[in-house]
């Protein structure tokens, strides 16, 4: 009984296994891009909106919603295809010192 219950134990520490931990460690740093990358095209497109016309219809809140939907799929692709490297270094950093 005392061996299962360790097992058990061993399973839910994250540093008992380093496989399941890497892969926990890519998919954040992944997600951590993903939310840098819509940050930053969020700021672009704002700053952009200066320069924008009244008469276009992407300037509506209808274009402005498609406008959020492209980007974040655009965003959550290009951190899943290592974007900027931004994964690829947090990944470096943290399982340099585990």
């Amino acid at each position: 009984m005392e061996k299962i219950q360790h097992a058990s134990l061993a399973q839910r520490d994250p540093l008992a296994t380093p496989t399941i931990r890497s892969q926990d460690i890519n998919k954040a740093a992944e997600q951590f891009e993903a939310i840098f990358l819509r940050n930053l095209m969020k700021q672009m497109r704002e700053t952009n909106a200066v320069f924008e016309s009244k008469d276009d219809p992407m300037n509506s809140e209808s274009g402005r919603m498609m406008q959020s939907l492209y980007d974040d799929t655009l965003c959550t692709q290009m951190a899943h295809q290592h974007g900027i490297g931004l994964a690829a270094l947090i990944v470096k950093q943290l399982t340099h010192h585990a």
